[in-house]
């Protein structure tokens, strides 16, 4: 990994570095207010020559030998012996080992002068026991360095004792005073401690997530991962599972604009032999693909193509529930013969898409999606129509979209941002290549916008179009009258926002292949809107047996199931 890598994994995951940084400022908040406070009391004792000597250089001997002494006696400060006679003088309710722990020393050589500092949970205590050691370690040295008694007899018999004097000795010359505020805990050093020990944590957990992170993010990690191009990224819209037309709720939104991107760039995918049969599909369930296979056809029908949807997910259709239409009847009866194709397909709107439902649920769907009769049945209908989109199951769990694949021009994968691991994308594309069937390309859906490399296109959203929800919106009772003029007028396609007055319109003259909106224009009459007026966007049924796609969808109250 290089610095940017590192910086990337950070930004991606900096939840998790904030997290464990707070964690660690809030325990070591915790253990300085559950941590007992410590006292600490210091009295100082000067190492000196006894007597002073005639020569100067006789004083540079002695102080030297002062100075010799000093290391020696830090290490008789801090001794059992002293602690116990230090006990046995004041009476403290202590063991040796434990008083002894609880002393510390300090001495600078060049001065001779020992600081022995007693720390205790008692300032009162703490400052008793620092006199204590500093007075009892004055009598051990002059015990130690006092020589014993030596007697001599005189020619005359006598005995004379005598008591030599201690060469080297020791003097309190500063007394502990009472302490008046504990030295721990430290509750500054604990926070930073607590807080440098969270954001390493939190570091390492960040990088340890990426590290571990087989799911496919960027659109160069589906790319290396399928050998295949990668059409568009879908944002994230989290009204999509109530509003799963998206293009057709709010044309202008973000998530539309994603999807008229994956529409051009189906146009350059290979100019000599356009696919124009596509198997929309994906690695398991749970992608969107079902939601991608209906707004893909919406937009290449918003162009003035003649597009028409297959629901080949014969084990869980999802297209006639999201759009409202009837799923008794369809593609199952026309492959066993029971119907005829034009009987069976249901227009939308203005009849540039029409749909081709799953029908009654067969006991074979590989088995019938793979004959020659659903052959002939795409046959049929790629000579009708500019386009034929086919909604298939996903590739992994069954093999009907292998199958399908093989008899359309290609397949589309659908791949979810940050939940399809890598082993299994690459499992499902090298299903397509194992049969000889074409990989069109793929599509990065529900991706999460977090700056300008999102998935990795560096493509910014948001230059005129609505950052709302795609969530239909109340209009006046005159824009959705002329709305649903417009969807019935032949030749353009209108879209109104509603909001700021701003209309696009597409004109049908466009290429057959799909081309984006022609002008927008500026339509400043736009009436406000009061509460008691707006209501809710017309949108007309194209068969008396069709449910309406829009405002029933938003009077119904339901919300559509996760896309398999």
């Amino acid at each position: 990994m290089d610095l940017r890598q590192y910086l990337h994994a950070l930004r991606v995951h900096w939840r998790a570095v904030w997290v464990c940084l707070l964690l660690g400022v809030a325990v070591g908040g915790a253990l300085t207010l559950t941590t007992t406070p410590v006292y600490a009391a210091t009295s100082s004792v000067f190492i000196s020559t006894s007597g002073s000597s005639p020569t100067e250089t006789a004083n540079v001997q002695a102080d030297t030998i002062a100075a010799n002494r000093v290391p020696t006696y830090a290490k008789l400060l801090t001794g059992r012996n002293l602690a116990q006679r230090v006990i046995n003088t004041t009476g403290v309710d202590m063991t040796p080992a434990e008083l002894a722990g609880s002393i510390s020393t300090e001495f600078i050589a060049d001065i001779s002068i020992l600081d022995a500092t007693v720390t205790d949970e008692s300032p009162v205590r703490a400052q008793l026991l620092a006199n204590a050691v500093a007075g009892e370690f004055v009598i051990l040295v002059k015990e130690i360095e006092t020589p014993a008694e030596s007697t001599l007899t005189t020619e005359t018999g006598e005995q004379i004792t005598t008591t030599p004097t201690a060469p080297v000795k020791a003097s309190r010359v500063e007394t502990a005073t009472l302490p008046g505020a504990p030295v721990a805990p430290s509750t500054t050093n604990n926070l930073a401690l607590g807080a440098a020990l969270g954001l390493l944590l939190g570091i390492l957990i960040a990088l340890l997530r990426h590290l571990l992170d087989n799911t496919v993010k960027t659109g160069k990690q589906v790319e290396e991962v399928t050998n295949a191009a990668v059409l568009g990224g879908v944002l994230f819209d989290p009204s999509i599972p109530e509003h799963p037309l998206t293009t057709d709720y709010s044309a202008n939104s973000r998530t539309g604009e994603s999807y008229r991107q994956i529409r051009t760039s189906l146009q350059f995918v290979s100019v000599d032999d356009p696919p124009r049969v596509m198997v929309v599909t994906s690695s398991v369930s749970g992608e969107g693909k079902s939601t991608t296979a209906i707004n893909l056809a919406l937009v290449l029908a918003h162009s003035g193509n003649r597009v028409v949807l297959v629901e080949a997910d014969l084990r869980r259709p999802r297209v006639t529930r999201y759009m409202r239409l009837v799923s008794g009847v369809g593609l199952t009866n026309v492959l066993v013969g029971n119907a005829e194709l034009s009987e069976v397909l249901q227009p939308w709107r203005d009849g540039k898409l029409t749909v081709l439902a799953a029908g009654p649920h067969p006991p074979n769907p590989s088995e019938l999606l793979g004959s020659a009769q659903m052959g002939h049945v795409l046959a049929e209908l790629r000579e009708k129509n500019d386009y034929v989109i086919i909604d298939a199951p996903p590739l992994l769990p069954v093999t009907d979209a292998a199958v399908l694949s093989v008899l359309a021009d290609g397949a589309v994968i659908v791949t979810r941002y940050g939940s399809t691991k890598r082993e299994i994308l690459r499992t499902a594309a090298e299903s397509l290549q194992a049969i000889d069937a074409r990989l069109i390309g793929t599509v990065l859906n529900m991706v999460v916008l977090k700056g300008a490399q999102a998935y990795g296109y560096g493509y910014g959203y948001g230059y005129g179009y609505e950052a709302e929800s795609n969530a239909p919106r109340d209009l006046d009772p005159r824009v959705a009258k002329g709305r649903k003029r417009g969807s019935r007028s032949r030749g353009r396609t209108t879209a109104d926002t509603g909001s700021g007055g701003w209309k696009a319109t597409a004109d049908t003259a466009a290429d057959a292949k799909g081309g984006l909106p022609a002008t927008v224009e500026s339509t400043s009459t736009s009436p406000k809107l009061t509460k008691d007026e707006s209501v809710a966007a017309d949108s007309s049924p194209s068969r008396p047996g069709s449910e309406d796609a829009t405002a029933g969808a938003s009077r119904s109250g339901r919300s559509a199931s996760a896309d398999t």
